[in-house]
């Protein structure tokens, strides 16, 4: 296909009429009515030979990613997810039935919550497939939840398991079609990661102090936390919450299950501090709708660290842990 019949492609795939969008892809620019005259920005991007192999890749899992990422940073501030630019580069010009299925990929998880593909461009790659999506949003009422509030004696949250996506990637990289079959969630963790806009959104309404999404492992993504709010941490490792698939794999791998538990990104779920008596609210409100949350440490003063403690007392300190792409 060409530029102009894959962009067409697109705009039918992505129909019509939606709310909000008064210009649809076709245009030089979409035109999309905020219902607020605050609006939440993000972008993110994805590249084979770094976020992504075609060799343990669909595209539609690629499409899928993408939208995620750039989902998952809407629903860490608290906000709402409404529309989505999406920029695709093509080695070599791509089939009609890879483009559906890349962007089949990518409109599934928009449209699950509720981001409608509003535009975006097409253009050629000197190295490999690269997709780069903005994601449009609403805050919240009350402002978005930024990293920089929490405060000396927060406690430390975070919703669903930690390390699935790692394990999931341990096991496409081994090529393991026996263990791919006996742990189908954590390898679905790893290619199709779904973004806790509903918990996100509950937890802004319940003033939670600061949240981020793990993308990069919780070790990097507490310190984030830290430094933006001024502070040090203590994770309790035993409290981290590990799925069953995990812990059967780390045993059966060999591997130590907080490796994958604090430096492994891609999760994308909701890490986040809350003053202690509002905790357990929270969490209970998480429960009644079926999204799990634990407590897993607490914030300290900043010359205490950032740093993990074990079952057995021993510290991990958590700076340096994690995805750092210039490493």
């Amino acid at each position: 296909m060409n530029e102009r019949e894959i962009v067409a492609l697109i705009r039918e795939m992505a129909g019509g009429p939606h709310p909000g969008v008064e210009v649809q892809i076709g245009d030089d620019a979409a035109v999309f009515r905020f219902p607020t005259p605050d609006v939440l920005l993000t972008v993110d991007s994805l590249y084979e030979g770094v976020h992504f192999d075609m060799d343990t890749y669909e595209l539609s899992d690629v499409g899928w990613k993408t939208a995620a990422a750039g989902i998952s940073d809407i629903a860490a501030m608290g906000g709402e997810p409404l529309c989505a630019l999406l920029s695709l580069a093509f080695e070599r010009p791509p089939s009609s039935a890879e483009v559906l299925a890349l962007v089949g990929g990518f409109r599934e998880v928009s449209i699950l919550n509720g981001c409608e593909l509003v535009g975006g461009d097409v253009c050629r790659s000197p190295g490999g497939l690269a997709l780069t999506v903005t994601v449009a949003g609403k805050p919240p009422d009350h402002g978005p939840v930024r990293r920089s509030g929490a405060r000396e004696g927060d406690l430390v949250g975070v919703t669903g398991c930690a390390g699935d996506s790692a394990a999931g990637l341990f096991i496409l990289q081994r090529g393991d079609d026996g263990a791919r079959e006996r742990f189908p969630g954590l390898v679905e963790a790893h290619l199709r990661p779904k973004p806790r806009v509903l918990a996100g959104t509950i937890l802004g309404e319940h003033g939670v102090s600061a949240m981020e999404d793990v993308s990069d492992g919780i070790a990097p993504d507490i310190c984030h936390i830290c430094s933006e709010s001024g502070l040090g941490c203590e994770i309790q490792a035993d409290l981290i919450p590990l799925s069953d698939e995990l812990k059967e794999l780390a045993e059966e791998a060999s591997v130590d299950p907080m490796t994958w538990a604090l430096s492994g990104g891609e999760d994308y779920e909701l890490l986040f501090t809350a003053p202690p008596g509002r905790l357990e609210r929270i969490l209970d409100s998480l429960g009644k709708l079926d999204i799990p949350a634990s407590r897993i440490g607490v914030m300290r003063p900043a010359g205490e660290g950032c740093r993990a403690v074990d079952a057995e007392g021993e510290t991990i300190e958590l700076k340096g842990l994690g995805y750092e792409h210039f490493a």
